[in-house]
This record gives structure tokens, C-alpha cells and sequence, in this order.
């Protein structure tokens, strides 16, 4: 679906999910040792803070998912491991146009005009566009080294879009000494839909030992469709195909040099939007004139340096990124009164999204007194969308309908080709950086941290549109509308950190996010006023956090408090003629818990359960405009559910024959609203799943079922012509053949 100008058009806990592991190795630790007495949990290390740490340690509300966790998990897409994570909704909708918001960071559960608030990185690679979003990447989790969610604005270290917080997708490294490869098949059936399946595949070729090496990735994914498009007469309509990998190579031509190179680039087709209509709620069926494929694709080239100074580590980093995608809507619903006996009519909307990022940051050695990260970064992306709205016999009705009044021709003038829109939209965005923290130890208990980032940023834009519904909309056919936004400032991070024992750390942190402001698209409408630009928001974080370990680091608790203080929200309102735009408006206060257990109860046994409460509601009123009802103080932010809660018990018989093991995990969701007022709910659905393996050699054996009890619960709803729930996965059985050599 479009996320600019066609929504123009259109009008637009006590419990969380777990990033729980569910083998051995468990929220980013790993069960070590085989005897009864040698069990403990360890940490994992990782690069979320752009330094190695371990993940525990972090002053800070950090989930991370090792590739062996993701593995154990079945995990392919963000639905399979986000949905488990603390303080994070993943408001899944069309494949690779899904969002997520963080600690109820969010005013909307979809797409729109402006920058979003969550930040996507792979290997540390923006990929969150300065304006609308031409796509959210979901790069298939295959041969991944980890998957890091950190809560909490990452402004400090990450830059934009990072408001709520940021997920950021760590590949596995080429090894420099071993041959390797590993193979996957699985094929599964869907209850009520197809039949899918997918193929990976990964090689991992040393060409000079110790030297120089090669790491090649390639993934083939069908996932079967399950909702019937009436009007076209299709059964499984939304069936998605993956495609896509990467080649990595990295290179020591020295014991303190490393030079590493990435190419990824991953298509998701799907070939019909998947949602069902509540008028045929419980059948999974939707009714559109004709089919609405949309089709995304990421691509990426990274070349890194990293060089041991001896008093520091150098890391350069030069990338390319690149996200296209090809949008098709039915909108006869939405405006076929405007041209009665046309039919279909169609939005079609190719955008693209292009940029360049470089970054340079120096980092100090690990366990040093004074610690300290400092750099710059420089970001420019350029987005492309060209909205069309067609349909057969377009011309001839508006030429009919309105000839009389207007003027002859006007149908000819306004829709040359059938056309009755036709609406472009370029915007360049640009991003400018020094960033830096540093961390004074006073002892081994206390530790201070300060950090800041002063930026800048600059939004253009120049949107011209023509045809019937620009007339409509302003009385002229053709429209003109350009702007330009530019920001600076300066984003403070404080920690306090105490770690009276080995086995005890508590934190203070406070820390301030931002996103890009820009300037708005819609034409101006008779009588109505409307802002050229709208602002950043301003948001504050404060949080206290806890780890602890106990029963000789068998057993691990952690909790986080937070409290955000939301103000200038980039709201997305509306004019009477239902065109989109957005101001600065209103206040939110978003107030939570994250708790994480984690008990390995003997050798091979493992219980994790993970929770979330969240209050993320309005401060203050405000007005939608556009003749909508004045949204009160207390509303509950779209998306943002009160509770979460996810559980996982795992076994590995690791000294049985074929080393049996299983996995039963649960998640709920509790309800909350998909838009303010007017929008259907989402939520309030439990999803069971269960895995069954065994191993012989190299080989595994995998069955699972998902979503054993065949919820049909709604993953994200909004209420554009026609109304659209977006509903998890059906039951779905498989199995899973795995070879490693």
C-alpha cells in the first residue's frame, strides 16, 4: 500500500515478548559445561553500542538474539523474534512494509508521510528513510550472527528515527580458517491456505588462511498465502516470495588491519495485500476489484576498515543503500463515487529510496579507566514516488460527469490516458553528525557515562500532482508544493552505573531521541490552512535497570523502569477534503516495566519467561481537523498494548541417542487501538507454538506446528476504504532438514 500520497487520496506489561533462547543457549547467554556442577549462563558479546560488550552489561534496555537462538526459534522474519521481545509491537501488515514500535513510541500502526520512529540498521547501515518509508527491511534471519533490540531513544550513537529505539541486524562474519556450509530445507502447510516452503544455503570459503576469506549466503522462501480475494476469485492471494542473500569477504593483510565488504540484496514479492475484511470476519476472505501485489527489494554494498591504532581502534565505514518498491491499490471503494461505472481504479505507486552514508568513529581500548567512542557521520538519501490513479474509462466519465460544468476537454485535460491522478514526489534528506560518549570507572563498583550528539538535518521537497482529483482538491488541475526543513541541535546522554558484585548491576539512565521534521505534501485546499513544515519531537527518556544472577549463575533476573516524556508529537492530521498533513501537537506519557527470567533448571532445561506492562497515553488533546472528533487526554497510543508476556520451556537430551530436543513457547498480546478513535482494534491473542528435533551427526530433523490453536488475531487494523485487519498466521505444521558440514 502507498504511504504518502495515496493515503492522501484515500484519507488516510505485565508481560512482553521474550527474546528468549530456546535451547542452551538463552537470551543471548549460553548453557556451558557438561557437568551438572559446571552449569552456568553466559553472556553473549555484541556490537549494539559500536563497541564489543557484553550484552549485560550495557547500561542500557538491550535484547539480543544470537543466530543459534534464532535457529532454536524457526525464526525467519521480525514477526518470528520481535513478537518476543520486551517492549516491542511489531504491527505486521504487508511483508517488508511492517512497523514496529518501541515502548508505545508510535501515533500510527502503519506507514505515513515523515520519518518513522523506530531505526533499522544492518551491520550498522541506516536504513531508515529521512521521510516516508519506501520499505522496512526484514532480511530473512538465516546465518545472521545476531539480532540486537535496544529500547529506549538511541540518539547518542545512532542518529535519526531512533526515537523509540533500534533494531540493528549483525551478519555473521567470513572465517578466516574453516571451510563450512550449511543447508536448510523446510516445507509447511497452512491451515486454510497453500502449501510453501523455502531453501537456504551458506559457504563459507577460506582463499588465503588467515588472510583473506569468503562468505556467500542465498535464501529462497515461499510463504503461503491464506486469504481469499473474492473479487478476483483467488484462494491463497497473499502469498509472499522471499529471495535474496549477500556475499561478504573480509581481509587481514595485517594482525591490526581488517578490511570487510558486504553485498546483500533480498526481494519480497507479494501478490496480493493480505488482510481480510471484518464484513467477512473469521473467513479470511477480502473483496477487491482486482489484485493489490506489492513488491519490495533492499540493497546494500558496505566496506568497512577496521585499524588497531594501539591507543585506539579506527573504524571507517563508506555505504550504499538502496530500497524500491512497487505499490498497486484498489481504490474503488475509496473514490469510486467520484467516477461512477469506472471500475477498477487503481493507485499505482513505484518509489525508491537511494543514499549514501559514511561514518568514522575512533574507540579506546575495552577495560581502561577512562573509555570513551568518538566520531562523525554524514547521511544523504534521496526518495522518489510517482502516484498514479487510473482506471478504464477514467477520461470518458470525468469528460460526462463534468464536461457540462467545466468546460469541454476537461476530461482529456485532467486524465490523458485514463489517468485522474498523477502525483510526483522527490525528496532528498540530508544528515550530519559528531557523536561521542565516554565512561569514567571510578573504582570497580561506580561508573559515570556522558555522551551527546550535535546534528544537523535538511528536508527538501517539491511535489507537483495533476488530474481530476487535484482539481477536486484545489480547484486547479495542477498543483505545486515544495519546502524545506533544516534542524539542529544537541542530544544529552547521562548513566550512572553500580555494580556491587559480579552478580549485581542497577543503572540511572536519561536520554533524548529525535527524528527528522519536513515539510508537508499536501496542496493547499480553499479555505483550509495547512503548515509548510512540521518539526522533530522532542522525547526524554528516563530509566533504572537491574541485572542480577543468582543460584551460581544458573538463574538471571533483570527488570528495567522507565518513564517518557513525549512532547511536540508529529502528529498526522487531516483537511475536510481528507488530504493528509502533519503539525506538532500534543503530549504523551509512556510509563513501563521490562522484567526477563531466565532458569537453566538442570543440564539441557531451560525456562524463560519475559514481561512487559506499558501505559503510553495522551498528556494532552488533540484536534485531527478534517471535521474528526478531538481525540482526549488518556487515549491510548496506537499500538501500544498494556501487557505482553512470552514463555519458552526447551530440552536437549544431549547424551541421548539422535540428541533429542523440544521447544513449547507462548506469546500474548493484550488489546490496543490500531489508530486513534475511529480505528479497529488489535491484539488480545495468545500464539502457541512447539518444535521437536533430532540430530545424527550433521543432519537435524525438524517438525513444528505454529500457532497451534489457530488464533485469527488481528496484527494490525486500520480503517482506509475498505476497513482492513491484517491477522496472524494460521496453524501451520512443517519439517525442517538441516545439514552443517
Amino acid at each position: 500500500m502507498s504511504h504518502s500520497y495515496p493515503r492522501i487520496v484515500c484519507s488516510m506489561l505485565f508481560g512482553a515478548s521474550a527474546a528468549v533462547s530456546l535451547s542452551n543457549a538463552v537470551m543471548g547467554q549460553a548453557a556451558q559445561g557438561t557437568p551438572t556442577d559446571a552449569l552456568t549462563l553466559t553472556e553473549i558479546i555484541v556490537t549494539a553500542t559500536k563497541r564489543s560488550e557484553e550484552v549485560r552489561s550495557i547500561s542500557g534496555a538491550v535484547t539480543a538474539l544470537t543466530g543459534g537462538e534464532l535457529e532454536e526459534l524457526g525464526a525467519q522474519s521480525m514477526e518470528d523474534y520481535l513478537t518476543r521481545t520486551p517492549g516491542v509491537v511489531f504491527n505486521a501488515a504487508t511483508p517488508g512494509l511492517s512497523s514496529v514500535s518501541i515502548r508505545g513510541v508510535s501515533t500510527t500502526t502503519g506507514i505515513d508521510q515523515g520519518q518513522g520512529t523506530t531505526g533499522y540498521f544492518i551491520n550498522d547501515v541506516p536504513l531508515s528513510d529521512p521521510y516516508f518509508a519506501v520499505a522496512i527491511p526484514d532480511i530473512d534471519a538465516f546465518d545472521v550472527d545476531n539480532v540486537t533490540v535496544l529500547r529506549g531513544p538511541q540518539g547518542t550513537l545512532f542518529g535519526s528515527a531512533s526515537l523509540g529505539g533500534a533494531i540493528n541486524y549483525q551478519t555473521a562474519q567470513p572465517d578466516l580458517t574453516d571451510y563450512q556450509m550449511h543447508v536448510q530445507g523446510t516445507t509447511e502447510g497452512t491451515a486454510r491456505g497453500g502449501t510453501g516452503g523455502s531453501g537456504k544455503i551458506m559457504i563459507n570459503v577460506p582463499l588465503i588462511n588467515d588472510v583473506f576469506a569468503l562468505r556467500g549466503v542465498y535464501v529462497y522462501r515461499d510463504d503461503a498465502g491464506y486469504i481469499r480475494n473474492i473479487g478476483t476469485g483467488e484462494k491463497h492471494a497473499n502469498q509472499t516470495l522471499i529471495r535474496g542473500g549477500r556475499i561478504e569477504a573480509l581481509w587481514t593483510p595485517a594482525s591490526t588491519t581488517k578490511i570487510s565488504y558486504l553485498f546483500l540484496k533480498q526481494t519480497e514479492d507479494t501478490k496480493d495485500l493480505g488482510y481480510q475484511e471484518p464484513v467477512y470476519a473469521g473467513s479470511l476472505e477480502k473483496n477487491t476489484v482486482a489484485p493489490e501485489p506489492n513488491n519490495y527489494e533492499t540493497l546494500i554494498h558496505n566496506l568497512r576498515l577496521d585499524q588497531d591504532l594501539s591507543f585506539a581502534t579506527l573504524t571507517v565505514t563508506a555505504a550504499y543503500h538502496e530500497k524500491v518498491s512497487y505499490a498497486v491499490q484498489d481504490a474503488t471503494l475509496a473514490v469510486g463515487s467520484l467516477l461512477p461505472g469506472v471500475s477498477p481504479i487503481l493507485l499505482i505507486t513505484p518509489e525508491t529510496s537511494r543514499g549514501t552514508t559514511y561514518e568514522a568513529r575512533l574507540a579506546s581500548p575495552a577495560n581502561s579507566r577512562l573509555e570513551y567512542l568518538v566520531g562523525v557521520m554524514h547521511d544523504e538519501t534521496r526518495l522518489t514516488e510517482n502516484t498514479i490513479g487510473e482506471g478504464p474509462g477514467a477520461a470518458q466519465a470525468i469528460e460526462t460527469l463534468y464536461g457540462p460544468i467545466i468546460g469541454a476537454g476537461i476530461g482529456q485535460a485532467s486524465a490523458p490516458g485514463d489517468v485522474f491522478l498523477n502525483a510526483q514526489i522527490p525528496v532528498k534528506g540530508q544528515e550530519s553528525a559528531i557523536f561521542g560518549e565516554g565512561t569514567f570507572h571510578f573504582n570497580h563498583e561506580w561508573k559515570v557515562t556522558l555522551g551527546g550528539r550535535a546534528f544537523q538535518t535538511k528536508v527538501t521537497n517539491e511535489t507537483t500532482s495533476s488530474g481530476f482529483y487535484t482539481l477536486l482538491t484545489t480547484g486547479a488541475l495542477t498543483s505545486d508544493v515544495s519546502g524545506t526543513e533544516k534542524q539542529s541541535g544537541f542530544l544529552p546522554k547521562g548513566s550512572v552505573t553500580w555494580t556491587p558484585t559480579d552478580n549485581l548491576m542497577t543503572y540511572l539512565l536519561v536520554d533524548k531521541g529525535f527524528r527528522f521534521g519536513g515539510p508537508n505534501l499536501a496542496p493547499p485546499e480553499p479555505g483550509y490552512p495547512i503548515p509548510s513544515t512540521f518539526k522533530s519531537d522532542s522525547l526524554i527518556n528516563y530509566e533504572i535497570g537491574i541485572r542480577s544472577t543468582w543460584l551460581d549463575r544458573r538463574l538471571q533476573l533483570d527488570g528495567t523502569v522507565f518513564h517518557i516524556d513525549w512532547s511536540d508529537i508529529q502528529l498526522r492530521l487531516q483537511t475536510p477534503l481528507a488530504l493528509n498533513y502533519a503539525a506538532n501537537a500534543g503530549k504523551a506519557r509512556n510509563t513501563g516495566f521490562e522484567g526477563t527470567a531466565t532458569w537453566l533448571i538442570t543440564q539441557g532445561l531451560t525456562l524463560s519467561t519475559a514481561l512487559t506492562y506499558l501505559d503510553a497515553k495522551l498528556a494532552s488533546p488533540f484536534v485531527p481537523g478534517g471535521g474528526q472528533p478531538v481525540v482526549p487526554s488518556g487515549s491510548t497510543l496506537p499500538g501500544a498494548s498494556k501487557w505482553q508476556v512470552a514463555s519458552a520451556l526447551s530440552y536437549n537430551w544431549l547424551n541421548a541417542p539422535f540428541k533429542p530436543s523440544f521447544v513449547v513457547a507462548d506469546r500474548y498480546i493484550s488489546q490496543a487501538p490500531g489508530i486513534f478513535l475511529t480505528g479497529l482494534p488489535q491484539g488480545d491473542y495468545n500464539l502457541l507454538d512447539a518444535r521437536a528435533s533430532m540430530h545424527v551427526k550433521d543432519l537435524s530433523f525438524t517438525v513444528f506446528v505454529d500457532n497451534i490453536a489457530d488464533s485469527r488475531g488481528v496484527t494490525n487494523a486500520n480503517n482506509l476504504p475498505p476497513i482492513q485487519q491484517f491477522l496472524v498466521r494460521p496453524r501451520t505444521i512443517g519439517v525442517t532438514l538441516d545439514y552443517r558440514l
